[in-house]
């Protein structure tokens, strides 16, 4: 059972404190590590009256991925009560969360209820320096929390594409990504992954060793590149079944270090196709 924190409960000496304050066990969540919600945001439209202002909530938006961890929950009692669910205050919500080795966790998080739902709600400043030093915790910055804070919608975030088949410089699908490009980050691969020869496409797949080669680019308007894309690669959402691929976000290394990029993972079964064993696409 995995619970994706975006909030206050990504600082452990908040949660700490409150657990020994109610009488709950800390040790009933375990974190895991850094983990990304895709296509939503943060935003701040609810009053909590035991944080003085405004507290956190989630509200979809294609082509941001919200910074936060996932852990394994022992026991739901002490986050259901943290949370005010008997209350009505946050509901529990399904969802889908993504970690930096391409691979997507199926998680439970929590959404304010609909009828406690407002207009913009500043936070107040013991809440906004939790809130940072949960972010930090996990190795996150602070730039979409502040802006959400400030009652803004913070740039799409990742606006970058790891590109590894037909989206490629000269290839037969580039035309699909070369109007959106901002810039041209070069040369990238990723590690833990390898290609497979479909057809006149490749397919990315997760496995413990090797690498993929491709290139990295950012773009401009990520949201209606993505809604794009998404359907050229046969993505039809996180909570369906029947995708061909899946957009996933993945650590690419280029010379210049590692930056978190959206890419495609396939879904089907790799070994049906041969392998590329260089892991680099050249057209058929």
């Amino acid at each position: 059972m995995l619970y994706f924190a975006y909030g206050s409960n990504l600082d452990s000496q908040n949660w700490s404190a409150w657990c020994r304050n109610r009488g709950y066990d800390a040790k009933t969540i375990e974190p895991l590590g850094p983990a990304w919600l895709p296509d939503h945001e943060l935003v701040f439209h609810y009053q909590s009256r035991l944080r003085k202002g405004g507290a956190l909530d989630i509200r979809t938006r294609r082509g941001t991925a919200i910074p936060g961890a996932l852990f394994r929950v022992h026991d739901w009692e002490g986050l259901d009560a943290k949370e005010g669910v008997s209350g009505g205050y946050y509901r529990r919500l399904s969802v889908t969360a993504l970690t930096n080795d391409g691979r997507a966790h199926p998680a439970t998080t929590y959404t304010v209820c609909d009828e406690r739902v407002g207009g913009f709600v500043a936070p107040g400043p013991e809440y906004r320096e939790i809130v940072m030093r949960g972010l930090s915790r996990f190795g996150h910055g602070h730039e979409s929390f502040l802006v959400a804070a400030e009652g803004d919608s913070a740039p799409p975030s990742p606006s970058t594409l790891f590109a590894y088949g037909t989206l490629m410089r000269g290839r037969r699908s580039h035309d699909l990504l070369r109007p959106r490009v901002r810039q041209t980050h070069g040369a990238a691969r990723i590690s833990g992954a390898s290609l497979v020869r479909i057809d006149w496409y490749p397919g990315l797949v997760l496995t413990a060793n090797g690498s993929v080669h491709g290139e990295l680019y950012e773009v401009d308007d990520v949201a209606s590149l993505l809604y794009e894309l998404d359907e050229y690669e046969d993505f039809v959402g996180y909570d369906r079944a029947d995708s061909l691929y899946r957009r996933s976000l993945v650590s690419a290394e280029t010379e210049r270090g590692s930056m978190l990029a959206w890419t495609y993972i396939y879904l089907g079964d790799p070994g049906a196709f041969p392998l590329i064993p260089s892991g680099r696409w050249t057209d058929p």
